[in-house]
C-alpha cells in the first residue's frame, strides 16, 4: 500500500483546518449531541414531558403592583385628572415544570415512572426546573377617572389599558369619578 504524499496532505489540511476552526463550536455541540445519542441504555427511554402547576416562585405576577404601576400610567395621560383602576382576572398566572419520564420495556410487563425535573441549588435544596410560565389573562378593567367626561380621554384611556392588558376595547369600561365636593 502506497502512502499519501506529505503535500497531499499539507494541501488538505490547509483547506480544512479553517473550516474546523470556523465552525468549531457547532463541531463540539454536534459531537456532545452524538455522545448523549450514543450513551442511552437499551430497553429504557426518556422523555421530557411538560406538566402545569400553580405557581410558587418568587418572580410571581402581582396583581396589586401591576394595578398600581398601570394606575400611575393612565393618571399620566393629559386630561385623565385622578384614576382609580381595577383588572379582573380570567385566568391566574402558571408555571410549567420539565418532568421526566422513564418507559421500561421488559419481558413480561410495560412501566412508566414520571418525576418533575429539579437543579439543586446548594445548600438551599432544590428547584423545579421551569420550561415556560403562563402569564394572567384578564377578563376586563374598570376605570374611574375625572376626565371621562371627555370622549378623547375616555379613548386614550381605553386604547391604553386594552394594550397593556390585552384585551379589546368592550371589555374596558371608563366612567367619570364622582367629585370629592
Amino acid at each position: 500500500m502506497k502512502l499519501p504524499d506529505n503535500e497531499n496532505l499539507t494541501a488538505v489540511r490547509e483547506k480544512i483546518l479553517p473550516v474546523l476552526k470556523k465552525y468549531r463550536a457547532v463541531l463540539a455541540i454536534l459531537l456532545a449531541g452524538v455522545l448523549l445519542l450514543s450513551s442511552g441504555h437499551s430497553g429504557n427511554t426518556e422523555q421530557v414531558q411538560t406538566a402545569s402547576a400553580d405557581t410558587t416562585v418568587s418572580q410571581s405576577f402581582d396583581l396589586n403592583d401591576f394595578q398600581q404601576e398601570l394606575q400611575a400610567r393612565l393618571a399620566a395621560i393629559s386630561g385623565a385628572g385622578r384614576v382609580e383602576l381595577m383588572l379582573s382576572l380570567d385566568q391566574t398566572e402558571e408555571s410549567v415544570y420539565a418532568v421526566n419520564t422513564r418507559q421500561t420495556s421488559g419481558s413480561d410487563s410495560r412501566s412508566r415512572e414520571s418525576d418533575v425535573s429539579v437543579v439543586s441549588n446548594g445548600s438551599c435544596g432544590e428547584t423545579p426546573v421551569t420550561v415556560k410560565r403562563v402569564l394572567p389573562v384578564f377578563r376586563g378593567a374598570v376605570v374611574l377617572c375625572d376626565g371621562a367626561d371627555d370622549a378623547s380621554v375616555r379613548l386614550s384611556v381605553t386604547q391604553a389599558v386594552s394594550t397593556v392588558c390585552g384585551i379589546g376595547a368592550d371589555k374596558v369600561t371608563v366612567l367619570k369619578m364622582q367629585s370629592d365636593t
